[in-house]
C-alpha cells in the first residue's frame, strides 16, 4: 500500500517533461515516475479530462514500485501539458479521437525509450487499450483496461461546455455517482477536486473520442489480444461500463483476453479507493510477470487480497442469466 508521510518527508516521485509529436505537432508533455530505471515500465493513462495525480497512490506503493517502473502523464491539454505554442489552439474546440489518443501513447513510449512497457488506463483509457491491441500489438507487453468496454455511448453532451454551466462544478459532480457508496469519502472527494482543475472543453473533448469514436462492437476480432494480453477489469460499482460489459468484450476478442470484476470498487479504482486497488492491481501484474500460480478469478473480492473494508455497500443488481 501507498506510504504515510509525515511532515518534512519527500515522496520519492519525481516530475519531468518530454517532448514528442503527435499529429505533426510538437508537444511538451508532463509524467511522473516512480521506481527503478531499470525496472518494468508501466505507463498508466488518466480518465477523460484529469490527470496523472489521479495515480499518485500508486507511484508511492512501495510493493509496486520495487519492480515496476511507473510512470503517470498528463495527456496534451491536460494537468501540467499545456497546449502547443506552435498552435493557434484557441480557434478550434479540443477533440480527442482513437488516432490522436494511440499515436500520443505509442510515441509518448517511444520518446521515453520504454522497452516493452505494459499499458494500464481508466475509463477512456480503459477503451484505447482495445484499438492499442488492434494497431499496436507489438509495442506493449500488455494491456490493462480498467473500466473498458466496446462501445460507451451517451456522454458527448453540449452542456459539458456550455456558457451558462458551471462545468468545473457539472463535471465533477457527475463523477460522484460512479463511485462505489462505500469507497473512502476524502478520496472520492479529491478525485472530483481534480476534475474541478480541467481546462474548459477538455472533458467534453474527451468524451468524444469515448462516446462517438469509439465503437468495437464490431470489430472486436481484430483485436489481437493473443499478440499482446488484455486485462479487462472494470469496478462492480461503475454503470457505465459494467463487468458484464468488460466479460461481453473479452469473449468477442477470445484468446488472450481476460475479464476481471472489482469488487466493491467503482469507475475511478485507483483515486477513488487507492489501498483496495493497489491490492487488486498487484495480482493482475503478478499473473502477467508469472509470479501468479494460480489463475486469476472471474470476481476480486477484497477478501482475496488481504483487505478489510469498514463499510460494505449495497449489493448492485446483477442482470439476469
Amino acid at each position: 500500500m501507498s506510504t504515510t508521510y509525515q511532515p518534512g518527508d519527500v515522496e520519492p516521485i519525481s516530475g519531468s517533461y518530454v517532448h514528442t509529436e503527435v499529429e505533426g505537432v510538437n508537444h511538451r508533455i508532463y509524467f511522473e515516475e516512480n521506481g527503478p530505471e531499470d525496472g518494468i515500465p508501466l505507463l498508466c493513462q488518466h480518465t477523460a479530462g484529469n490527470n496523472c495525480q489521479e495515480w499518485r497512490h500508486l507511484l508511492t506503493d512501495e510493493q509496486i514500485t520495487e519492480e515496476f517502473r511507473v510512470i503517470a502523464h498528463d495527456l496534451p491539454y491536460h494537468g501540467k501539458s499545456v497546449p502547443p505554442t506552435t498552435q493557434k489552439w484557441w480557434t478550434d474546440d479540443y477533440t480527442m479521437t482513437a488516432e490522436k489518443f494511440t499515436e500520443t501513447l505509442v510515441n509518448l513510449a517511444d520518446a521515453l525509450e520504454l522497452e516493452d512497457p505494459i499499458y494500464m488506463g481508466s475509463s477512456m483509457g480503459g477503451n484505447i487499450a482495445l484499438e492499442l491491441a488492434d494497431w499496436y500489438p507489438e509495442r506493449f507487453q500488455a494491456l490493462i483496461g480498467l473500466e473498458c468496454g466496446a462501445h460507451s455511448p451517451g456522454f458527448y453532451i453540449d452542456w459539458l461546455d456550455h456558457p451558462e454551466v458551471n462545468t468545473t462544478e457539472v463535471n465533477a459532480y457527475s463523477c460522484w455517482g460512479l463511485m462505489a457508496p462505500q469507497s473512502p469519502e476524502q478520496t472520492k472527494r479529491e478525485t472530483m477536486y481534480l476534475y474541478e482543475q480541467g481546462a474548459t472543453g477538455v472533458f467534453k473533448g474527451d468524451l468524444y473520442y469515448y462516446s462517438v469514436d469509439h465503437d468495437y462492437r464490431d470489430k472486436l476480432d481484430q483485436v489481437n489480444a493473443d499478440e499482446c494480453p488484455l486485462y479487462i477489469a472494470n469496478g462492480e460499482y461503475d454503470y457505465l461500463t459494467t463487468p458484464e460489459d468488460g466479460r461481453q468484450t473479452a469473449a468477442g476478442i477470445g484468446e488472450g483476453a481476460t475479464a476481471i470484476e472489482l469488487a466493491e470498487i467503482g469507475h475511478f479504482p485507483m483515486s477513488e479507493h487507492p489501498e483496495l486497488f493497489n491490492a487488486y492491481i498487484r495480482e493482475i501484474l503478478a499473473d502477467i510477470t508469472g509470479d501468479r500460480d494460480e489463475e486469476l478469478p472471474d470476481v476480486l473480492e477484497p477478501d482475496d487480497v488481504g483487505i478489510e473494508l469498514h463499510q460494505r455497500g449495497p449489493a448492485r443488481e446483477k442482470p439476469a442469466e
